[in-house]
């Protein structure tokens, strides 16, 4: 469930509410004085709302606010280019337009902040980092900046590590930063403690947590209920609690090989208890370096970033009611 570099494709874009008025107003060069008239006189989006009543917006919303303004640059007037938006998808021509009106460049820039981040972490400059995160969350939002910087820095510095060109202390050193900044949030958040359980964990032997925390935050901010059992779960006992807490779902993530055959162990005990038993979700780096490896798991791969295992996990769930 880390990080990974991806292109657009139509498959790509979400349409789970993620992004703040002002990560949207970034990415679409739109005023938030235009976003909201654009919604109240035109119905143009429903965005959705965070706990708090904050709106929130998808990929897709992005990708017809960039299709409108492009129109309305050009000049079309707003109401042509939404009836013209509304006469194409009754003809089944929405999708295609979306998917051409969002491309990983045309997503905001977020490269300078990994690149101030990963130069900070290993010079353990805890101040600079805090400075490159606090102005990249106040333009981007946690949702955008924990799968676009803070994942993918990791994944440098880890890089980084394996080659040599950083030492052990300097990779430590981020990582505790990053899962505290992480933790940090998940702890601000709002815990919801009624309707059915998702259980996060890391398989055993295995001790990296970051992009599982990442799943878990955003699951958090969804509205879902979730707990996190943390790192290297045995397997001694787990299906004894899984039977006493009765998940929903389990999700467990495995980042080396070794980790694998213990998430495999988990898999196939879940998938000897009785019914209604949980979904079990995997996911981490492992299956990212080595996708064959998912063909041993007796489970839905959660995907290869913490966005799309939130989407996953959710479909999952709404399909085992049915």
């Amino acid at each position: 469930m880390a990080q990974t570099s991806r292109g657009s494709t139509r498959g790509d874009l979400s349409s789970s509410p993620i992004y703040n008025i002002k990560a949207v107003t970034q990415a679409t060069g739109l005023s938030a004085a235009t976003l909201r008239a654009w919604e109240r006189r035109y119905g143009a989006l429903r965005p959705g709302r965070s706990a708090s009543g904050y709106r929130l917006y998808s990929e897709r919303d992005i990708a017809l606010l960039r299709w409108l303004k492009s129109r309305v640059d050009h000049g079309m007037a707003i109401s042509q280019a939404i009836a013209l938006w509304q006469q194409q998808s009754a003809e089944g021509r929405r999708a295609s337009i979306v998917a051409e009106n969002l491309r990983e460049e045309s997503r905001p820039d977020l490269s300078a902040a990994r690149s101030a981040l990963v130069s900070a972490l290993q010079n353990f400059d805890e101040s600079a980092a805090d400075r490159v995160l606090g102005e990249a969350f106040a333009a981007f939002g946690v949702e955008m900046v924990g799968e676009r910087v803070i994942a993918p820095t990791m994944a440098q510095i880890g890089e980084h590590w394996h080659r040599g060109d950083t030492s052990a202390a300097s990779e430590h050193f981020a990582s505790n930063y990053l899962r505290r900044k992480i933790e940090a949030i998940i702890n601000a958040g709002a815990r919801r403690e009624e309707g059915p359980l998702i259980v996060l964990g890391c398989a055993p032997n295995d001790w990296h947590e970051l992009g599982l925390l990442l799943v878990y935050l955003f699951l958090q901010r969804r509205g879902h209920n979730v707990l996190y059992l943390g790192q290297n779960v045995p397997v001694a006992q787990f299906v004894e609690e899984m039977r006493r807490l009765a998940p929903a779902a389990v999700l467990i993530s495995a980042t080396t090989a070794e980790s694998v055959a213990g998430l495999i162990e988990m898999a196939e005990a879940v998938k000897g208890m009785d019914a209604p038993r949980p979904v079990f979700g995997y996911g981490g780096s492992a299956f990212n370096a080595r996708p064959e490896l998912r063909e041993q798991v007796d489970g839905i791969f959660m995907g290869e970033n913490a966005r799309v295992a939130v989407e996953q996990v959710t479909r999952a769930m709404a399909e085992r009611t049915h």
